[in-house]
């Protein structure tokens, strides 16, 4: 039993440094969201959706355009780290679905055209931090 607690500490040590060792990876000027699997199963699909306006209409306003990235299988205890195309401002939505079909709830983040979202996902749910760059 002595040894488990450190095991246990050295395990959650190596994960948070894992994930936020992501912010590293990523190029300048590119906003990224870094996705870790907190879960004892393997992930069959992580979706991103970005929601953001682009062009403007001729009869005033914008109009809403969206991109949406996917990664399939995210291994337990695992972190990703993918980029964004887009360079402007954006609404962020991280969806998650088990090996058994099962939808984990997600947030919505704004995000400016730079900085890094960090997504976490247990089996709860999906929580998401926005670090802006400084």
């Amino acid at each position: 039993m002595k040894r488990v607690v450190p095991v246990a500490v050295g395990l959650a040590a190596g994960m948070a440094v894992g994930f936020f060792l992501g912010v590293m990876v990523t190029r300048h000027g590119e906003p990224a969201v870094v996705i870790h699997n907190a879960t004892d199963e393997t992930l069959q699909r992580v979706s991103i959706t970005t929601d953001f306006h682009k062009s403007y209409h001729i009869h005033g306003g914008y109009i809403p355009e969206s991109e949406e990235y996917f990664i399939d299988k995210l291994q337990p205890h695992h972190t990703i780290t993918e980029r964004m195309l887009s360079h402007s401002p954006m609404a962020l939505t991280v969806r998650a679905t088990t090996a058994d079909g099962k939808e984990l709830p997600s947030q919505k983040v704004y995000v400016a055209s730079q900085g890094v979202v960090f997504a976490l996902v247990s089996s709860d749910g999906i929580t998401l931090q926005y670090e802006p760059k400084r």
